[in-house]
């Protein structure tokens, strides 16, 4: 029995070939045709194959019936004619590779197939029948083509249906379209591209056009093939994207007959019926295919490129595409580096016109390593230009986190009679005698707005012999004591320095040693004060950063600390074992604020980086790896009877708004949940919920595959919480598929949620920012589904807000290192 028998044209296809001495363009001569194309995928596949065609007794027709031949594909059913010449076609390739044809064809062998040259018997006997239009375009190939397909559908065959639109060989496109009807009448099977379903249908929409066909045709599986971004499906009750793979296209001429026969394939390996096909079946199958089509466009022609199975397993398994998935999971709108690892951010600063971001930067890996100091540049907080590396590893070891100060007076005598920038960071090393870690406190300047930057000839500035763990400085000028402040970690404890210069410091107090979380070691301080809601009376704030703990499911997160500065320490307004966090998610650690921010702006912000040491190296980003949270204003509120931080990203962000729909008075019910379905993955919610029922609600958020994110308030519980165990790729490490939250107290009868969608993170804030998580997500296509719902009962939304987000591109730097 034959698993697929393919009916339809069988021609050469004309490639270009580079062109002769004399400057006239060169083709070499290549078998194809598309359903001899996709007969001979599966071949090389294994799969049994025949096709059913005519070619002329010329030349070109003996070298179609060797090459199908040689291909595996039985040729019994291909018969030779004296009535018209092998059909011709052209191809023309553009820098893309993509392809236009001319065709001869006035008449072509082809179209002499006849309804006697049909072998019923084996057609009813067969698992898979396959045909396209093209077969259609003219009698009697017209009449033998519809005479084999309704043989196999009464015979039960499942039928693949390939519309192939060549108008330049149609009567007129209205004939086309009412041809390619009567194929969609009798296809179980549907492959069609982006441009066919839009002349079939109307519409440009893949989702509205395809329900349309499925509806309308009743075809139990429709794909929808989108060239290099994959393909899209609609089967049963079920649709999704399969993402592609990004390759070096040479020749796209076989691309979706090979992706064809690779799903044929699959489809009949499967041996379900197409209505029981589920989403992770059809994203295995389409990934399959979508591989087998990335391949024949690397090679010239199509019916001999078929590529095998172990070159598409090869593909999907290899390395090849590591700067697909970097693009996949790139952000939309956080900052990311340009290539390779980054941590912690650094020197945040403000200086004449720019915001600066300084990061931790490993340039040669997308893991951690000897760190340098990246560097980015803002006029906005949001849109960023990468610039040159700013400070590199040397004699005294890497460059660790420090900060970043504008010395207005010179106090620090590195400028001549001006002011500029200065930098000052741990300096890493090993100690020579003892062999133990060693990091001690250096400075570095810029005199040209951070463009270049000179090392102190007298670095390192600052060192404890005694501490291992020593590091992270965090500096800012004091007023009322009339110098220059340092908070400074070491293991356990936060160290207070002053300086009148930059350069000569001295101990002036300690804390933390009994205060708050000790769940890992201290790192990246910052210390400021805030004005406390409109009372006229401020608080200072003492962010520390504590690192991961094996035996502390979160990992790496921050905490802070209320209370009063004296010039000289920090005291704590809260019992020591009181804890504040800063995050409640698993993705926001080592946040520091920017300093100079002019008075008049009046705003403290504070950028963290959006990872966790838990898994940090492992997160599946390929070439790429670290970003940043948005941009955050903070504050201070009192709450109950304590002061609190509220965070909120900062007001440039509305900048990024494209599109806003806007809905009031939705009662949802576990029957009739909301659904909408966007045209972007870039996305701002807002969200006013009325609690009253006490009913739990889930805000989720859904890619067309199989991902899904759900963010969710339980009234009951008074408990805000993110749920990301099935968010995508989750198996890069055991703790990352969770379900965590906090605490969030309402009023009693509503709250409101603000949450920000990127293609790798969402971060969410409730009631203006009084509690907030953030973490990363890496799910299996765009999730451009928001979806709120409720396990029981119902949930009214007051009001539901949805923006669409413009995407920032980061360019390199125009100048270059020095």
């Amino acid at each position: 029995m034959l698993d697929v028998i393919a009916i339809g044209e069988l021609l050469i296809d004309f490639t270009p070939a580079g062109r002769s001495a004399g400057g006239n363009e060169q083709f070499e001569c290549n078998p194809g045709g598309a359903p001899a194309n996709v007969a001979a995928a599966l071949s090389r596949l294994g799969s049994r194959t025949a096709l059913i065609s005519k070619v002329g007794e010329d030349q070109f027709g003996s070298i179609l019936h060797r090459t199908l031949l040689s291909s595996g594909v039985d040729i019994s059913e291909v018969s030779f004619t004296n009535e018209a010449n092998t059909t011709l076609a052209f191809v023309h390739l553009d820098d893309q590779g993509d392809r236009t044809f001319s065709f001869f064809r006035k008449p072509g062998a082809d179209t002499f197939l006849h309804s006697k040259d049909i072998p019923l018997s084996r057609i009813e006997t067969c698992k898979t029948l396959h045909f396209g239009s093209l077969s259609m375009t003219h009698e009697p190939s017209r009449t033998a083509t519809r005479t084999a397909v309704l043989k196999a559908k009464e015979a039960g065959v499942l039928l693949s249906f390939d519309p192939n639109i060549r108008f330049a060989l149609w009567e007129s496109k209205e004939e086309a379209r009412q041809n390619i009807y009567w194929g969609m009448n009798y296809a179980d099977i549907l492959k069609i591209s982006e441009e066919e379903l839009s002349f079939i249908t109307g519409t440009s929409d893949v989702e509205k056009g395809t329900l349309e066909l499925q509806q309308q045709f009743e075809v139990a599986l429709i794909v929808v093939t989108l060239a290099e971004k994959g393909c899209y499906y609609r089967v049963a009750d079920h649709d999704g994207y399969v993402p592609g793979f990004k390759v070096k296209t040479i020749d796209t001429t076989g691309a979706g007959d090979a992706f064809l026969g690779c799903l044929l394939y699959k489809i009949l390996e499967n041996r379900s019926s197409l209505h029981d096909l589920t989403s992770q079946q059809m994203s295995n199958m389409l990934t399959f295919a979508n591989a087998g089509g990335a391949l024949v466009t690397t090679r010239k022609g199509a019916l001999g490129s078929m590529p095998t199975i172990e070159e598409i397993n090869q593909i999907i398994e290899s390395e090849s595409n590591t700067q697909f998935n970097a693009d996949r999971f790139r952000p939309g709108f956080h900052f990311s580096p340009p290539t390779s690892w980054a941590n912690d951010p650094n020197g945040l600063v403000y200086y004449e016109g720019s915001y600066h971001l300084f990061y931790q930067y490993h340039p040669y890996s997308n893991k951690w390593g000897p760190m340098h100091w990246g560097h980015a540049i803002s006029e906005d907080l949001i849109h960023w230009q990468h610039a040159p590396i700013a400070l590199f590893p040397d004699e005294h070891g890497a460059i660790f986190s420090g900060c970043c100060v504008v010395d207005w007076n010179n106090s620090s005598g590195l400028f001549k009679d001006c002011h500029g920038l200065v930098a000052i960071f741990t300096h890493a090393d090993i100690h020579p005698e003892t062999g133990q870690p060693r990091q001690r406190q250096s400075l570095a300047y810029s005199s040209d707005k951070g463009k270049t930057w000179q090392k102190y000839n007298g670095n390192p500035v600052l060192a404890e012999n005694d501490l291992i763990d020593f590091r992270d400085p965090k500096v800012f000028w004091h007023a009322q004591s009339k110098r220059w402040i340092m908070a400074i970690v070491a293991g356990d404890h936060v160290r207070f320095y002053a300086s009148d210069n930059l350069r000569e410091w001295s101990l002036t107090g300690k804390f933390g040693r009994e205060e708050g979380s000790h769940d890992g070691v201290w790192e990246c301080p910052d210390l400021f004060q805030l004005p406390v809601d409109d009372t006229g009376r401020s608080k200072w704030v003492l962010i520390i950063s504590i690192g991961d703990n094996p035996n502390c499911p979160e990992g790496s997160r921050t905490q802070y600390f209320i209370g009063e500065f004296d010039g000289k320490t920090f005291i704590n307004d809260n019992p020591s074992d009181h804890i504040l966090w800063l995050d409640y998610g698993r993705d926001n650690y080592a946040g520091v604020t920017w300093s100079d921010i002019p008075e008049q702006d009046g705003r403290r912000v504070i950028i963290g980086w959006m990872s966790n040491w838990k898994y940090a190296n492992e997160t599946p980003t390929g070439s790429w790896r670290g970003a940043m949270t948005l941009p955050r204003t903070l504050s201070l509120t009192s709450k109950d009877g304590s002061v609190v931080l509220t965070q909120m990203p900062v007001r440039e962000i509305e900048q990024l708004r494209k599109e806003s729909m806007v809905w009031n008075g939705i009662t949802v019910t576990p029957a009739s949940p909301f659904l909408q379905k966007m045209n972007e993955d870039l996305l701002e919610i807002e969200a006013d919920i009325d609690i009253r029922s006490g009913e739990e609600v889930h805000i989720v958020l859904k890619s067309s595959g199989l991902s899904e994110l759900v963010i969710g308030y339980d009234p009951v519980q008074q408990w805000l919480f993110i749920d990301r165990s099935k968010s995508g790729v989750t198996d890069f490490h055991p703790t990352f598929e969770n379900k965590h939250g906090a605490r969030l107290v309402s009023n009693g009868e509503k709250i409101k949620l603000q949450i920000w969608l990127d293609r790798n993170a969402v971060e969410v804030y409730a009631d203006h920012g009084l509690v907030t998580l953030t973490d990363q997500i890496f799910p299996d296509a765009p999730m451009d589904r928001v979806e709120v719902s409720t396990p029981s009962g119902q949930v009214v939304l007051d009001s539901l807000q949805i923006h669409t987000l413009k995407s920032i591109h980061i360019p390199d730097a125009v100048s270059e290192q020095k």
